[in-house]
């Protein structure tokens, strides 16, 4: 038994003894005993504030996904506008640079340059160019030169639905036997395919070296035009015309004068 009274000072290790007080131990700040719960001050979101964060982020998600919609549409659109006139414009630069290096119908590897309007059985121009050029193989092969007989012509398509641009490709012209051409598809979808020649004057719908002394015209107008894309539409897509020079062509009215000049 202690006889110490209630409010007096203890001599243990010259700290002030709580338990002489007769009162509680330390206390925290805010006014919270040792081993009590959190402060009232700190407090966490409520249930409403979670749904509207949720409900905000929603909408920032759909308005996101709308703009990405819009923008891969117009890319879509934007694709289709633009591949036609892609197609067509790749196919021009074949067919041009198989003109330009067209050689004159005369000698042992060249042969006629041949031009002929036609139609198909839908009513749809389809005309046919053959004519020998320089054309050089990426893998060179034995026996087979750069001059090569090309053809462009048209061909109904398999389902019907337009026809099918091809270039037509004999590579050995010194063969004992004529051997079969090897056959590209350039283009699908063409609604009209027409050439026309320019021999100095006038531009003709045929062209036969033959009958013109053997010689190539001086420019060629090539006209590509496809199918269009809209349903129910048979004609009316994209068209292209082009016209090349040929390095070897030579006016007609040369010619004469050159006949007329000879002894």
């Amino acid at each position: 038994m202690s006889d110490r009274r209630p409010g007096t000072w203890a001599v243990t290790s010259g700290r002030r003894d709580p338990a002489a007080l007769g009162g509680p131990g330390p206390a925290r700040a805010g006014g919270r005993s040792a081993g009590r719960g959190p402060a009232r001050g700190a407090r966490a979101f409520t249930l409403l504030e979670v749904v509207l964060a949720t409900a905000l982020m929603a909408m920032l998600a759909a308005s996101l996904y709308a703009s990405l919609a819009v923008a891969f549409r117009a890319r879509t659109s934007a694709l289709s506008a633009c591949g036609p006139t892609r197609t067509c414009a790749m196919v021009m630069d074949l067919v041009g640079e198989d003109l330009r290096s067209a050689v004159v119908p005369k000698g042992v590897l060249a042969g006629a340059f041949l031009g002929q309007p036609g139609v198909d059985a839908s009513g749809r121009e389809s005309d046919a160019l053959v004519f020998h050029c320089i054309v050089s193989d990426l893998e060179p092969a034995q026996g087979v030169g750069d001059i090569k007989r090309v053809e462009f012509v048209c061909e109904p398509a398999a389902d019907l639905r337009g026809q099918v641009f091809l270039r037509r490709l004999t590579t050995n012209l010194l063969a004992p036997q004529t051997p079969e051409p090897r056959e590209e598809v350039l283009c699908r979808g063409v609604s009209a395919f027409t050439v026309r020649y320019f021999n100095g004057s006038d531009w003709l719908d045929t062209w036969d070296s033959a009958s013109e002394d053997n010689i190539l015209p001086l420019a060629v107008e090539v006209t590509l035009e496809l199918l269009s894309d809209r349903p129910g539409e048979a004609s009316g897509g994209h068209r292209l015309s082009r016209v090349f020079l040929l390095s070897c062509g030579t006016a007609a009215s040369e010619t004469t004068e050159a006949a007329a000049a000879a002894p």
